[in-house]
C-alpha cells in the first residue's frame, strides 16, 4: 500500500528524541535532568545519564557520564568536569562494537585525551606514552600481547620510529574492471580496512566505501591470494591493521553509460526545515540488490521504488515501500537499502537528515545493479540444463572455507519491535569462491530473509575444489536474528 512521503517523514520526526531546542552546531548534550555535557560530534538518538553535580546548567565536579546511542552504551568517562567537559585526570571505557573493552587512563583537555596516557585493548595490547587532541602522537611506548615492544615516535596512533616495519599487503593481481558493468560504465572505489595477524593471515576485512557491489566483490578476490608481510616492533611479528584503496573506471573512449548515482540536490519543500540541506548524500556503501532467483530463471523483469530517510550518521532509519511490479522486487530493494550507508547530506556544514526516493530495476541486461556476471551465466545455465554439475558439500575435497563474510544489516526498527527469527540460505558457490544467487529455503519473518540474502550476496570463499580443480557448488547455511547479536 502506497503512504505519501510527507506522511512517513512526520511519523519519523515524531520520534526523534534529540532536543529540538539545542540545535547540534552548539556541541552540548543534555541529560533528562537539564545538565549540559560538551558533545564534540553530535548524533542522532543519543542520551547521557551523569551521576555528579551539576551547575550553571553544566556537568560539574567529579562524576561518572556514560553515553548512549539509541539506548545502548557506547562509552563511559570518569572524572572531574568544569563547565560540561572533562578536564585533568580522567577514565575513558569503551564498549561499541569496534572498541569494545578498551580503557584509556589520561590526562584530559576539553574532554579529549591531551597529555600523558595509558590505553589498553582486551587482545593484550598497551600504549603508554603522549596524546594530542585524542590521538596517539608524540613518544610513546606500545607492546603486544606476544610480548613485541616498540619505544619511539607516535603520530595519529602509529608507531613512525627505526623500530617499526609497517604491514605490507601485495595482490599478485590487479583488480579488474568487471565485465558486467561494462555496457553501464560505472565508475567507483573500493575502501577497507584489513586487519592482519602476527601469523601474516588476514583476519578481517571492513569495507568502509563501496560504491558498487560488483566492485567489491572485484577487490575482495584479489586479497584471496595476497603476498602479506606482518608488522615488526623490533623484529617480532604483530597484529595490525592497513588500509587499501582500489578505483574502478573505463576509459574516455570506451565509456559508454551513467556514473554512479546521484541524489536530489534540493530537498522537497514539503519536508521539515531540518531535511532543507545544502548538499545531497552521497553513497558510502552500496548493498547488493538481490535478483529473485525465481523470478529471475521465469527471465521477469520489473523496478521497485521506496523512500528513504537517511540520519545525520549516514544510515537509512525508515524505507517504506511505494510502488514494485512484483512483491519480491519490493522487498529485494527494500534489504538493499536498509544494508547500504550514505555519506550524509550537509547543511550549514553540519551533518543533516534528508528523505527522498530510490527506484531501481530489475533486469539481467539493461540494470547496472543486477547484471549477472560470466559466472552467475554458467550457473544459471547448469541449473536449466544440467544441475547435477553444481556439487554439493559433500562432493568436494574440502567443505568451502569462508573468506569474507559481513553480517546481516538488523535495522533498529525491526530490533525495537522484537522481531527474531532464523533463515535458512542456499546459494551457489563459483569457480572463483563467489556467492551467486542465493534464496531462502526456509524463514520465521519475510523482512529478516531478505536482508540475510543481502548480506549473503556480498560473501566470498576460497573457491570449490574437487581433485584440486575449482568447481561450482551449492551449498546452505543457517542466519540468526536475534536482540543479543
Amino acid at each position: 500500500m502506497k503512504k505519501p512521503l510527507v506522511a512517513i517523514i512526520f511519523l519519523l520526526w515524531c520520534d526523534i528524541s534529540y532536543a529540538a531546542d539545542e540545535p547540534a552546531k552548539e556541541a552540548w548534550i543534555t541529560d533528562d535532568q537539564g545538565c549540559k555535557a560538551y558533545n564534540q560530534l553530535p548524533q542522532p538518538f543519543e542520551s547521557i545519564e551523569w551521576t555528579g553535580a551539576c551547575k550553571d546548567g553544566y556537568l560539574d565536579g567529579v562524576g561518572t557520564l556514560n553515553w548512549f546511542h539509541d539506548r545502548v552504551q557506547k562509552y563511559s568517562y570518569t572524572g572531574h568536569f568544569v563547565q560540561g567537559k572533562l578536564q585533568g585526570k580522567g577514565v575513558a571505557e569503551y564498549f561499541n562494537n569496534t572498541s569494545h573493552g578498551i580503557r584509556l587512563e589520561a590526562d584530559f583537555v576539553d574532554s579529549a585525551a591531551h597529555g600523558q596516557g595509558v590505553q589498553t585493548w582486551p587482545d593484550g595490547r598497551r600504549y603508554e606514552g603522549e596524546f594530542k587532541k585524542g590521538s596517539k602522537t608524540g613518544k610513546g611506548i606500545k607492546t603486544w600481547s606476544n610480548g613485541a615492544r616498540y619505544e619511539g615516535e607516535f603520530k595519529d596512533g602509529n608507531p613512525t620510529g627505526a623500530g617499526f616495519q609497517p604491514l605490507k599487503i601485495s595482490t599478485r593481481e590487479l583488480a579488474s574492471y568487471p565485465e558486467e558493468l561494462f555496457l553501464h560504465g560505472n565508475a567507483g572505489a573500493f575502501f577497507a580496512q584489513i586487519s592482519v595477524n602476527e601469523k601474516a593471515n588476514i583476519q578481517s576485512i571492513d569495507v568502509l566505501f563501496s560504491s558498487h557491489p560488483a566492485f567489491e566483490k572485484a577487490a575482495i578476490r584479489t586479497y584471496q591470494n595476497a603476498r602479506v608481510t606482518p608488522a615488526l616492533a623490533n623484529g617480532k611479528p604483530v597484529p595490525e591493521r592497513i588500509y587499501k584503496v582500489i578505483n574502478f573506471s573505463l576509459s574516455k573512449k570506451s565509456f559508454r553509460g551513467a556514473l554512479p548515482f546521484t541524489y536530489p540536490a534540493k530537498a522537497s519543500s514539503q519536508l521539515p526545515d531540518e531535511f532543507q540541506y545544502d548538499k545531497p548524500p552521497i553513497d558510502k556503501l552500496v548493498a547488493p540488490l538481490v535478483y529473485p532467483l525465481d523470478l529471475l530463471q521465469r527471465r521477469v523483469k520489473g523496478s521497485a521504488k521506496v523512500s528513504v530517510v537517511i540520519d545525520p550518521q549516514g544510515l537509512p532509519t525508515q524505507v517504506e515501500l511505494l510502488e514494485s511490479s512484483a512483491p519480491e522486487f519490493g522487498a529485494a530493494l527494500k534489504a538493499m537499502v536498509y544494508s547500504s550507508s550514505f555519506y550524509a547530506a550537509r547543511k550549514n556544514k553540519q551533518p543533516s537528515w534528508s528523505a527522498f526516493t530510490i527506484t531501481r530495476e530489475f533486469s539481467e541486461h539493461d540494470s547496472r545493479e543486477t547484471a549477472i556476471d560470466a559466472n552467475g551465466w554458467r550457473i544459471l545455465n547448469k541449473l536449466k540444463d544440467s544441475p547435477a554439475k553444481i556439487l554439493a558439500v559433500s562432493q568436494l575435497d574440502t567443505a568451502p572455507k569462508p573468506f569474507y563474510t559481513p553480517p546481516p544489516v538488523y535495522p533498529p526498527e525491526l530490533a525495537d519491535k522484537g522481531v527474531t527469527g532464523k533463515v535458512l540460505v542456499e546459494f551457489y558457490i563459483d569457480k572463483e569462491g563467489s556467492v551467486q544467487f542465493p534464496h531462502t529455503l526456509k524463514a520465521d519473518n519475510e523482512e529478516l530473509a531478505w536482508l540475510a540474502l543481502t548480506a549473503v550476496s556480498r560473501w566470498q570463499f576460497y573457491p570449490p575444489l574437487v581433485k584440486g580443480e575449482p568447481v561450482d557448488s551449492v551449498m546452505t547455511v543457517p542466519v540468526a536474528f536475534n536482540l543479543n547479536n
